[in-house]
């Protein structure tokens, strides 16, 4: 089923492995500088530096030796100076249009999906570059399109598994040296200056090694390739049954999900990448299976009522609440599957050579992928400033009363879109319902942040088991504004969440202490005391019964005493040091627990 890779890479010379690898040791150095904040300390400039550190240098390394030095210096600073400007708008979205000085993060809030985008943006990049000159044209052919995209994810994703696997192996050998005493491979592990120009160099290497074995990588690609094509027919299958069956259930269920758009995009993503992998550079047609060659051509028309229903699923959604960022990541996604659909479906109607228009649909995807992600990565398309001005317009409209419209949406989760929207609502001159708007934006503008992002809860009484009970909860102790992701227990911040409560006096001082334990969540026992300002704080945690029902057990029982410590503790400019007596028996488990009481259970 495979056939003869199209494009025949010449000999690489050793001095490019050479140039290479030290590009390798210069990103690897830039990186460490970059996340030890010796330089680019400048918050706007340290995204783009992130990116250019990490992407352009790869460009460089693969196109060197297949790109014309020329070529190669022009490519590399576009793609250098693409990179900058994206990272620079990804930080200054960012910033705060508050009356306080502006803050801008160390790293964005979308920075994994700035990353991502960027990644395939290149991808595609660098691959139509690298066909062209290959081919010596502007427009490649699309079979070298397809051999020089396939040898190029295949090339990344071993060097990927390379680095990692060298990593590990790194990490293994320390951990010997550790048996016998030896630690200067642990501490170098620990050291990011060693690291990172040894990773990116690994990474550069192997990019290297896996361009002059072309051999390999195509027979990589025809094996993998070949596994693909047969799951074809099972996913035609199963996705052709559930378009059949949507006439007969209604799309109600599907609109119930919540995330229908996504999942039937998910369906046409896995349908393209499997008829491709089928297809191929559309060279071997009669070679190609009968069942595999029609699940292709029936996937083919599958991919239109895919995108049509989730088209409209996400109109229902505009149309009932507006657009938000998702919507607009969706609205993206689904203009380049539009691409897919109508261009496949233009494929699988023609009679002539076995879906020979998927060649010039794929590559019209390709340009318009790059340019969706492009649009979504600058002010053009930003997808913070479409949703906010949308939600605006709604509120102007009256499709949204101000009473009812979400003001911590423009504070908490639109960056400097939403801050100065809600700026300018706070003068009062937007819209009918401008008087009332204004003191809403007012209000939120002058919310602390301190918890921005969730609503505050206040503890129910049947969230707090008291034992004993006839117990009862000290009247200072506050049932609100508890922060998140602190440590303390999920009752405290959740409606869902249980706790048992004990009140045990500790410190011996008279006043009783409040340990907590969460009921049915993996979260760890605390205790909280009361300050000499009648201020409650969380003072300890009891690591080792996290999730220990025997321990709580044991606490309603009361089968247990406070005891004073073994040892005085020797205190360091005001700091105590921890003194543990050697051989003494100490419960560090649940584990640990059961066993020390099993003698008794026995008895």
């Amino acid at each position: 089923m495979p056939t003869d890779p199209v494009v025949t890479a010449p000999e690489t010379p050793k001095h490019i492995g050479l140039a290479r690898a030290a590009i390798g040791l210069v990103q690897g150095l830039l990186l460490y500088l970059l996340f030890s904040d010796k330089v680019f300390t400048n918050p706007l400039i340290h995204t783009a530096a992130l990116l250019a550190c990490a992407l352009a240098p790869v460009v460089a390394i693969s196109g060197l030796g297949n790109l014309r030095p020329a070529m190669l210096g022009l490519w590399s600073a576009v793609v250098a100076t693409a990179l900058t400007m994206i990272g620079m708008h990804a930080a200054w979205r960012e910033t705060r249009l508050l009356e306080d000085p502006a803050i801008i993060p160390t790293w964005p809030t979308m920075l994994p999906l700035v990353c991502a985008f960027s990644l395939i943006i290149l991808f595609i990049a660098h691959s139509l570059v690298l066909a062209a000159a290959q081919d010596r044209r502007r427009l490649a052919s699309y079979a070298t399109h397809f051999d020089i995209a396939w040898k190029l994810f295949i090339q990344l994703a071993f060097s990927v598994f390379f680095t990692g696997a060298l990593y590990l192996a790194m990490w293994l050998g320390a951990s010997l040296f550790d048996l016998v005493k030896i630690r200067f491979l642990t501490e170098l592990m620990k050291s990011s200056a060693f690291l990172s120009p040894l990773l990116a160099c690994a990474f550069a290497c192997a990019l290297h090694l896996t361009d002059v074995r072309p051999a390999i990588v195509h027979g990589i690609r025809g094996l993998l390739l070949v596994l693909m094509s047969w799951l074809l027919p099972v996913a035609t299958l199963l996705i052709g049954g559930f378009v059949l069956c949507l006439p007969f259930t209604g799309l109600d269920a599907l609109w119930a999900t919540r995330h229908a758009t996504v999942a039937l995009l998910a369906a046409v993503a896995l349908l393209v990448v499997l008829i491709n992998a089928a297809w191929q550079n559309g060279d071997i047609g009669d070679s190609v299976a009968r069942v595999v060659r029609f699940s292709a051509r029936i996937a083919c028309v599958l991919l239109l009522p895919l995108t049509a229903i989730a088209i409209h699923a996400l109109g229902l959604r505009v149309a009932d609440h507006g657009w938000t960022s998702d919507r607009i990541f969706a609205a993206a996604a689904l203009l380049v599957a539009s691409f897919y659909a109508l261009g496949y479906l233009y494929a699988a109607i023609d009679r002539g050579g076995w879906l020979r228009r998927v060649a010039p649909v794929n590559l019209a995807a390709a340009y318009a992928a790059i340019t969706v992600l492009l649009a979504l990565l600058s002010p053009l398309a930003d997808p913070d400033r479409i949703a906010v001005n949308s939600q605006i317009a709604r509120l102007e409209s009256g499709a949204v009363s101000a009473a009812q419209f979400d003001y911590k949406f423009l504070k908490t989760q639109s960056r400097r879109y939403g801050t100065a929207a809600l700026l300018k609502l706070k003068e009062g001159k937007t819209g009918p319902q401008a008087t009332l708007a204004a003191g809403h934006a007012t209000r939120t503008l002058a919310e602390s942040d301190d918890y921005a992002g969730f609503e505050q809860h206040t503890v129910k009484p049947g969230q707090l088991a008291m034992w004993p009970a006839s117990a009862s909860l000290p009247a200072s102790f506050p049932l609100s504004d508890w922060e998140r992701n602190t440590g303390v227990p999920p009752c405290l911040t959740e409606g869902q969440g249980r706790c048992d409560v004990f009140l045990i006096d500790f410190d011996a001082d008279g006043k009783d202490e409040i340990l907590m334990t969460a009921i049915g969540a993996f979260s760890v026992p605390v205790v909280f005391s009361e300050t000499p300002a009648g201020k409650w704080r969380l003072s300890a945690r009891l690591h080792g019964m996290a999730q220990c029902q025997l321990f709580v057990d044991i606490l309603k029982r009361g089968d247990y005493k406070l005891v004073a410590p073994r040892t005085r503790q020797i205190e360091i400019a005001g700091v105590p040091l921890r003194v543990e007596p050697v051989g003494a028996r100490a419960l560090s488990s649940c584990v640990d627990l059961e066993v020390a009481i099993r003698p008794l259970r026995t008895h």
